[in-house]
């Protein structure tokens, strides 16, 4: 077992996730028929932090802790994500004219059964009109102008592609014209289901599934103007944002960490918890990442136990990495002894 990366990205992840799951502690987990209780995690980050304070780490997280293989029939796929950095501006203009939208006040979390017959009772985000509970605006209502001039707009952008995209990517780091700079992160979304664009690309025959990338999505996007409203129209999903301090934050609530942090789907991997990646190059032989990760983020594109989302930081080097990772891999879950 060789980890690739600084051991100081590893303890400061871990701390991370630490210091977030002490705030709010976690529910047990089922991972392949096995039950991972919250305090396994917390067990699990204290002997990562306790091994990577000494010399030889990577020995003595062998011996603190047990590394489990997830094996699955499918190819196991690790992508890419990263924090973009954008100019911005805070009034519209002519050529800042995308907005992006901070949580609406008539937004509702609720039970949209009796309101909605096709949501079959399940628990989703709508809105009050003539006193009865219904769906939220979808993107292609909100494009269009459903919150248009009710002072939810928190920047603006001049790309509607970057607007998209920053969505896919939950957070991003704005600049201004005047020089300030701001980190905004998700608060939640209009509760509307999440479609792949690339997705349909594909079963359009206009992309293969293995070219599939954050990278060729985007150069597909602005190669492909006349297509932009109604490829990205069909993703209902619309993500609402707040000011952070300090970020991107996960939905963990701890500050990511690039190259440390993942994304992976919370119905089937416990968040918090420690995993080990082996991750090939696209043809499946050199390795391209070893070391240990936190899984502190979820995301909308991530889902199943086939799928893990790799956080490489802010800005264009991050990007270039993580656009066009679409790699194989092995995957270990990380627990106590």
């Amino acid at each position: 077992m060789r980890d690739d990366a600084p051991v100081e990205s590893v303890r400061l992840a871990a701390a991370r996730s630490l210091e977030a799951v002490q705030k709010h502690p976690l529910a047990d987990a089922q991972l392949l028929g096995h039950t991972v209780t919250g305090a396994d995690v917390v067990s699990t980050l204290n002997g990562l932090i306790d091994a990577s304070n000494g010399g030889d780490w990577p020995r003595q997280v062998c011996d603190r802790l047990r590394l489990y293989r997830v094996d699955l029939q499918e190819r196991l796929l690790f992508t890419g994500y990263y924090q973009p950095k954008l100019f911005a501006s805070r009034t519209r203009t002519e050529r800042f004219r995308y907005p992006l939208y901070r949580t609406p006040d008539d937004l509702v979390d609720a039970d949209l059964g009796q309101s909605c017959p096709t949501c079959k009772g399940k628990v989703g985000t709508g809105r009050m009109q003539d006193g009865t509970l219904v769906p939220y605006y979808s993107r292609a209502e909100i494009e269009a102008g459903a919150l248009a001039g009710r002072g939810y707009e928190l920047a603006w952008l001049d790309d509607p592609v970057d607007a998209f995209l920053v969505q896919v990517q939950g957070s991003a780091a704005l600049v201004y014209g005047d020089g300030v700079h701001t980190q905004i992160g998700s608060s939640g979304s209009n509760g509307r289901p999440y479609t792949s664009i690339g997705r349909l690309l594909v079963e359009q025959g206009k992309m293969s599934r293995d070219d599939v990338s954050l990278r060729t999505l985007k150069e597909y996007l602005h190669t492909h103007p006349d297509e932009q409203a109604s490829l990205m129209g069909a993703d209902e999903h619309y993500v609402f944002f707040r000011t952070v301090a300090a970020g991107p934050i996960g939905s963990l609530g701890a500050p990511l960490t690039a190259g440390r942090s993942v994304a992976a789907d919370p119905n089937v991997y416990p968040p918090g918890g420690v995993v080990f990646m082996h991750v090939a190059q696209p043809d499946g032989r050199q390795p391209f990442v070893t070391r240990f990760a936190l899984i502190q983020d979820r995301g909308v594109a991530v889902d199943g136990l086939n799928h893990i989302d790799l956080f490489w930081g802010t800005g264009t080097t991050a990007e270039a990495i993580a656009g066009g990772m679409r790699n194989p891999g092995e995957l270990y879950v990380v627990l106590p002894r």
